[in-house]
């Protein structure tokens, strides 16, 4: 959680634009800065720290890193793809949650909440979860 504050401390302008641009092109909408328009044209949608894929990000590293260790796994040229993985699922599970919620100030209000907030951290764990596990599933299902 460190290195995840400091990196937004010094990169937050890019990585919030990188997420708008992304958010932006799901939508077919303009962006400028980290401000996307809504898809249905009712307003405009402000992409804040809060938001970010970031510290998700680093989340993900820290379960593979976790479940590695766990398991003893033995290292192997694999071992990037699988970290690298859950990361793009994570960023893909936020960007599709506020792709969501740019639709429309109604979509907005109604993901823009923490029903929202519980059903896109499930998934992104979930994700996170499953690309680690799957990562060293030779040695996970050899413990069990």
């Amino acid at each position: 959680m460190l290195w995840s504050r400091l990196l937004f401390q010094f990169f937050a302008k890019l990585i919030l634009q990188v997420d708008a641009s992304l958010v932006g092109w799901i939508l077919g909408t303009e962006r400028t800065g980290d401000i996307v328009g809504f898809a249905d044209g009712s307003g405009v949608l402000a992409i804040l720290p809060g938001c970010s894929s970031l510290a998700n990000v680093s989340l993900a590293i820290l379960c593979w890193v976790a479940v590695s260790q766990l398991v003893s796994h033995k290292q192997s040229a694999y071992d990037l793809l699988w970290c690298v993985m859950a990361c793009i699922s994570v960023v893909a599970v936020n960007v599709s949650r506020i792709s969501v919620e740019g639709l429309s100030q109604w979509h907005y209000a109604t993901f823009h909440s923490p029903w929202g907030d519980a059903v896109g951290n499930t998934i992104m764990l979930g994700l996170i979860v499953g690309c680690s596990v799957l990562g060293v599933r030779r040695e996970f299902f050899r413990r069990i």
